[in-house]
């Protein structure tokens, strides 16, 4: 196998061709894991759980919707 061809040790824009979805569910994921320990740790109240978690699932939203534009923005030079 030969290796790819770099440039400087610039990134070529076929290396940003990889499908970021999965790595976002994973990173996603972990967030989510991070508010339910953070909401167990400080006792929240069961009522502001479910505005926390709904807050959370918008914001999750959000990034997915917007993680198309924010990556096209970030290869540009």
């Amino acid at each position: 196998m030969t290796q790819p061809e770099k440039r400087n040790g610039q990134i070529t824009r076929a290396e940003f061709a990889v499908d970021p979805r999965p790595m976002l569910d994973v990173l996603l994921a972990l967030d989510r894991m991070v508010v339910e320990v953070s909401m167990h740790l400080y006792n929240v109240d069961r009522r502001d759980r479910s505005n926390i978690r709904g807050s959370n699932r918008r914001l999750h939203a959000a990034v997915r919707k917007q993680l198309p534009r924010l990556l096209k923005h970030s290869t540009r030079r």
